[in-house]
């Protein structure tokens, strides 16, 4: 997992439409096909791609001409990969700044779930979910639960009870065996039916 330092390429790799961008750029692909990919036109990718290319996170692997058209492919860097942390030495700088990049992803989906709600029905037409947990746990048991939706949202093999997480505070003794009100708060939403 790549530790991320720099504050403009956290914002980067924060923001849905440059996140997507570089999803689809796991393998060469031109601007049109990632155009088509989001659903977007060309016109309105450019300047993403611009600023990924100039922040080292995408880089021109290829260059085809088609007549008179110059087709441009671009990769994802290895800095661009799908999982990152984000540096404490950023975050302790940055924070402000990190918080409300987190802002700009929970609004959309908070304004969705708030738009399914007020219909009243039962079923949501869109793909939103809130889920909301106060167990009383051990410390521990707080970790091995972390260690489970680590596990879940990042869709990879982690066994539970070998689950380190540098994100996590060192939980004393006395700490993992005492029981605590925890809140868990799991919101989840399809971009699109953000947009």
């Amino acid at each position: 997992m790549k530790k991320i330092d720099d504050i403009e390429i956290a914002k980067m790799m924060l923001d849905v439409r440059k996140r997507s961008i570089l999803d689809i750029a796991k393998e060469p692909v031109t601007v049109s096909k990632i155009a088509e990919e989001l659903n977007e036109k060309q016109s309105r990718l450019y300047y993403h791609v611009k600023k990924l290319e100039e922040a080292g996170l995408l880089a021109l692997v290829e260059t085809r001409q088609h007549g008179n058209l110059i087709e441009k492919y671009y990769k994802r860097t290895e800095t661009a990969g799908h999982r990152f942390e984000l540096a404490e030495s950023l975050l302790k700088e940055h924070h402000g700044t990190v918080m409300e990049e987190i802002m700009k992803l929970l609004q959309p989906g908070l304004k969705l779930l708030e738009s399914e709600l007020k219909k009243g029905k039962s079923d949501f037409e869109k793909q939103v979910n809130l889920m909301i947990s106060l167990p009383t746990l051990t410390g521990k048991e707080w970790e091995t639960s972390h260690g489970r939706m680590m596990k879940a949202i990042r869709e990879e093999p982690v066994r539970v009870e070998s689950f380190e997480d540098s994100s996590l505070p060192q939980l004393t003794e006395e700490e993992l065996n005492k029981k605590s009100k925890y809140a868990y708060i799991m919101l989840s939403y399809r971009v699109e039916d953000a947009l």
